[in-house]
């Protein structure tokens, strides 16, 4: 097929309505989003898939395999489904393991479905309502921050900003991972637009008090201005700077919990182990613990979400989340995490995963379809981010729809 003939059957493939199945791909897509806020209600959508996923696989396994992203796709579930088995041969809490190597496959069997119907089209629609609802999430927010309530009628987490996430302090990290999909939205936009939700957005993820939220909103930030502004780029960075120091000073004069977050902040300024711990929300005794583990499980670690089970064995006797809590739930950092749940196999198999899906995406990286969800899934993974579980049922959620989306963006609609 010529480039020209290629060109033409693309163009009339987005012009194309959507099918029925496509449709309901879009509507499952989204209620996996929308279903976040409210816990285990976001699997019934992924049940949907999976059951839908196992008939297709069965049905159309020819038709999949030859399709563009079910390589890469399939590697990258290998590998994960891998690394935490090995890690369950010995672990600590070998049921759990398990569960979590198994529940994996959900994953999986969703993606083959999104693979097999996506098209151009249909990942744009997909785009298009996660940004409406993401913006209804800040409105909602805003509105909690301004008058104690959101629409739901729910209060925020005491020192937070939570909106639709109730008492559970989500909102700042979704945001960050959808900011990348809200930005490439509205960079067509009117451009007051999108000055307007781009502020709303940075706002809201300051007011969630999440820093590693923030640290994830900035990376997306420049990252945007990186790939995406060619012309008058460093008055852009300027504008956004200007902007972006006006919200720090607002937010410091009018916000209490915004300034006692600032404040908290800065004990990284100082030398003391007290303070720079205080700053770090008392998590350097999590990373010890950690480390403690992975020198005594260096091979395939204490297994997959073991953690909670043996903390107290590897922490020191005045660890503070003993005194407190009994005991750590997870490592808090992802590196640290896979280092001590999944040794070392399990990282050399995540750091083969994240080859094998920057191949696969590099020539494409710049589209609209891939871009959004592959700066989300970076940001998430930065080193400077201490976040949930990579083995919770929430994160793996998130992480594992971007995965999802980034690689159907890739597909050839021939």
């Amino acid at each position: 097929m010529s480039k020209y003939h290629l060109k033409i059957s693309q163009q009339q493939a987005n012009k194309e309505p959507l099918s029925g199945l496509q449709k309901t791909v879009v509507v499952l897509l989204l209620a996996i989003i929308f279903l976040l806020p409210f816990g285990r209600l976001a699997e019934l959508p992924i049940i949907i898939f999976t059951v839908w996923g196992l008939v297709l696989g069965v049905k159309k396994f020819k038709e999949l395999k030859i399709l563009h992203a079910f390589t890469s796709l399939s590697h990258a579930f290998l590998a994960y489904f891998t690394l935490t088995l090995i890690s369950a041969l010995d672990s600590y809490w070998p049921e759990k393991s398990v569960l979590i190597a198994l529940a994996s496959v959900r994953f999986y069997l969703m993606g083959l479905v999104v693979i097999y119907y996506a098209n151009s089209l249909m990942l744009q629609q997909v785009l298009k309502w996660v940004v409406v609802l993401v913006l209804v999430w800040v409105v909602d927010a805003l509105i909690q921050h301004m008058v104690g309530y959101n629409l739901l009628g729910q209060t925020s987490y005491p020192g937070r900003l939570t909106g639709v996430f109730g008492q559970n302090v989500k909102l700042g990290p979704v945001l960050a991972l959808m900011l990348p999909l809200v930005v490439i939205q509205t960079c067509s936009s009117w451009v007051w637009l999108r000055w307007l939700v781009m502020t709303l957005m940075v706002l809201v993820i300051l007011l969630s008090g999440t820093r590693s939220a923030w640290l994830m909103m900035f990376f997306v930030l420049m990252m945007y201005w990186w790939h995406h502004v060619k012309g008058r780029r460093w008055l852009l960075l300027l504008k956004t700077g200007v902007l972006t120091a006006v919200a720090l000073v607002t937010l410091w004069l009018v916000s209490i919990d915004f300034q006692q977050r600032i404040d908290r902040t800065l004990g990284w300024l100082q030398s003391e182990d007290k303070s720079i711990d205080f700053a770090l929300a008392d998590r350097i005794p999590i990373w010890k613990t950690a480390l403690n583990m992975y020198i005594e499980h260096p091979v395939n670690g204490i297994g997959a979400r073991a953690f909670r089970q043996v903390y107290t064995e590897y922490s020191s006797p005045d660890d503070v989340w003993v005194a407190q809590k009994g005991s750590g739930l997870h490592a808090h950092h992802w590196v640290l995490e896979l280092l001590a749940e999944t040794g070392t196999i399990g990282m050399i198999l995540m750091l083969w995963i994240m080859l094998v899906l920057i191949n696969f995406v590099k020539q494409n990286f710049q589209n609209n379809t891939v871009w959004p969800y592959a700066v989300a899934l970076m940001a998430a993974m930065l080193p400077v981010v201490s976040l949930y579980s990579l083995f919770s049922s929430f994160w793996s959620i998130c992480l594992w729809w971007l995965l999802i989306m980034m690689v159907a963006g890739v597909r050839k609609d021939v």
